[in-house]
């Protein structure tokens, strides 16, 4: 019985070592199968004329894992050397891990060859072409990539790339990728070169890769930054460099937060000689950038600011020179809009620390008035309202430091307001503008310094006293004719009749054109132009300005800002909302109805 028993155990276990046995036989010779498979598949990738040669082969049949060593593929005009090679999870459609160390690929064998090398490299989850099928991109995927040191040299020129990886990458997806320490200098006569920090990426959307041209409105991205970019090209002697690019949220419905820093093109600047323009700092935040330009290619109004949250573009320390010579800064650029719940949108915009310096020779004019730049800034303010079309500019403001500063304000109703999405209809809009009314415009302009430097030099080259010449001035202000009228008559010398004498009143004082002598002689009469100056000249303008006269304010205005320079407003009050489309019709009323129509008037302050 015990014997019995003793033989069924040895059976039993003999038995089940020539399973094993089996089945380790069946699981490495699976393992190999795939494995061959797999590298044929690799070989016909290269052509096929392209011969195999494994240096060393291992095979663990239970993990499947396998270990090549002096791997060479070599074809008519390509040739891979992999060092080692480490192989995981392999399948017929997929490759769970791969690592590869020393790799050298030689392509244009007998020609100019290019080299290429990478100390390692590692891919996984990648999915492989069935047998017989060829790759392709829409259908490829990769899980992970790592790259170490690519170095790559031919006849285009030398690259190099530090480091590169990847992670989920899917026909139009790319969940993260990054590269570092990127150098191509062309070999070329040109000697083209480019460089690059750092570029990283996260969660990317790309537009089908099918030959086709990429449609921008199929891509997003959560975040993109650039550091470090570098372009130089000396054909065209020009230099590209950027500091730091980052751009989060490109995807349509959400607000964009864009950052550019330490910007420089050098490029030529013709006569000028070679130019360098630089900008410090570009911000942009709270605008939905990807929503808005989908919506300009698509030919509709963008997107609202979205209530509660601020849009603003900020541009600071732009400056250009011209043959090492500074011709243009300006300091800051900052452009605001905001809406709040009732539908009020506010907008404004200001550029401080404008400089145009001029090379001298250039604008003999300027110089000739003692400007050697030109500096100052523009300033913007505006609401709106969609409801009744309403449109408040207050104000739009230039300004020419120790020149003058120019300043305009505005109220329209009617304007055409286009809501988000709303196509745009160039004819509808200009139809609509057209309709539009104005209650009141306000133009003014302060004099800062430029109307006594003209005076004084125009003075200084006629020879005459500077306060001689603003009288004349004032003189030809007052007598300019109504627009349209045709010329005035000359002033007439003769004194007026005195008014009748008022009880009380002192006596008339006599003429101040009066003199000795036979009637009319002027002998001994003081020049006009001398008159000293007032406010309020004894000479009155060439024709009968009266309450019918609508430019009476327009010429004492005039006249007292040139005897005076201080600040001149004109203002458009109409009684009732003009209209651009009336104003055309107003042109055949005539100047004098057209600006009683308008309600012009003018004052000097």
């Amino acid at each position: 019985m015990r014997r019995r028993l003793a033989m069924l155990v040895f059976t039993g276990a003999f038995t089940g070592a020539l399973a094993l046995a089996g089945a380790g036989a069946l699981a490495q010779a699976e393992a190999e199968r795939q494995l061959d498979a797999a590298l044929e598949r690799l070989r016909l990738a290269f052509g096929p004329e392209a011969r195999l040669a494994v240096g060393q082969r291992q095979v663990d049949p239970v993990t499947g894992r396998a270990r090549l060593g002096e791997l060479t593929i070599t074809a008519p005009t390509e040739r891979i050397t992999v060092t080692e090679l480490l192989l995981q999870d392999l399948t017929g459609t997929r490759l769970g891990r791969a690592e590869a160390r020393s790799i050298l690929l030689v392509t244009n064998i007998g020609t100019a060859e290019d080299r290429f090398e990478v100390a390692r490299l590692v891919l996984g989850g990648m999915s492989l072409p069935a047998a017989g099928q060829e790759f392709s991109l829409s259908t490829f995927e990769l899980g992970t990539m790592e790259l170490e040191a690519l170095r790559g040299t031919g006849q285009p020129g030398l690259l190099t790339v530090g480091r590169a990886s990847l992670e989920g990458y899917g026909p139009g997806v790319l969940g993260a990728a990054s590269l570092e320490g990127v150098d191509f200098r062309d070999s070329g006569s040109g000697a083209l070169a480019f460089r690059l920090g750092r570029a990283a990426v996260q969660s990317m959307v790309l537009p089908p890769l099918d030959g086709s041209m990429p449609d921008p409105r199929q891509f997003s991205v959560q975040l993109l930054t650039l550091e470090g970019a570098e372009l130089r090209e000396p054909d065209n002697q020009v230099d590209l460099a950027i500091g730091r690019f980052a751009l989060r949220d490109w995807v349509p419905g959400r607000l964009t937060d864009l950052a550019v820093e330490g910007v420089r093109v050098a490029a030529p600047f013709g006569a000028l000689g070679a130019g360098d323009v630089r900008i410090g700092r570009i911000a942009s935040q709270g605008i939905d950038m990807a929503g808005t330009t989908i919506a300009l290619m698509d030919g509709v109004q963008v997107p609202d600011p979205v209530v509660g949250t601020p849009q603003s573009v900020v541009m600071e320390g732009l400056t250009a020179q011209a043959g090492g010579q500074p011709v243009f800064a300006l300091g800051r650029t900052a452009i605001e809009a905001s809406m709040d719940a009732s539908g009020l949108a506010e907008t404004s915009m200001g550029l401080q620390g404008l400089r145009v310096t001029l090379p001298a020779g250039t604008v003999a004019w300027l110089e000739q008035h003692g400007y050697r730049e030109i500096a100052g800034g523009m300033e913007l303010r505006g609401s709106a309202r969609r409801e009744g079309g309403v449109l408040d500019i207050a104000p739009f403001g230039l300004r020419w430091s120790e020149a003058a500063s120019l300043a305009l304000r505005t109220n329209l109703s009617g304007m055409p307001l286009p809501r988000p999405g709303e196509e745009q209809d160039d004819d509808a809009i200009m139809a609509q503008l057209m309709r539009a009314r104005l209650h009141g415009l306000t133009l003014s302009l302060r004099d800062e310094g430029l109307m006594g430097r003209v005076l004084a030099e125009q003075a200084r080259s006629q020879g005459v006293p500077e306060a001689q010449l603003r009288e004349q001035f004032a003189q030809m202000a007052l007598a300019m004719p109504i627009p349209g009228a045709g010329p005035a008559a000359p002033p007439s010398r003769a004194a007026p009749a005195p008014a009748p004498a008022r009880k009380g009143a002192a006596p008339a004082a006599p003429p101040a054109s009066s003199s000795k002598g036979p009637a009319g002689s002027s002998k001994g009469a003081a020049p006009q132009a001398t008159a000293p100056q007032t406010s309020a000249p004894q000479t009155s303008a060439p024709r009968a300005a009266g309450p019918a006269d609508p430019f009476l304010s327009v010429r004492e205005a005039l006249a007292s800002f040139i005897r005076q320079p201080g600040e001149l407003e004109f203002t458009l009050r109409p009684a009732q909302p003009v209209s651009f489309e009336d104003m055309q019709g107003l042109a055949a009323a005539g100047p004098v109805e057209t600006a009683r129509r308008l309600g012009l008037s003018a004052v000097a302050r």
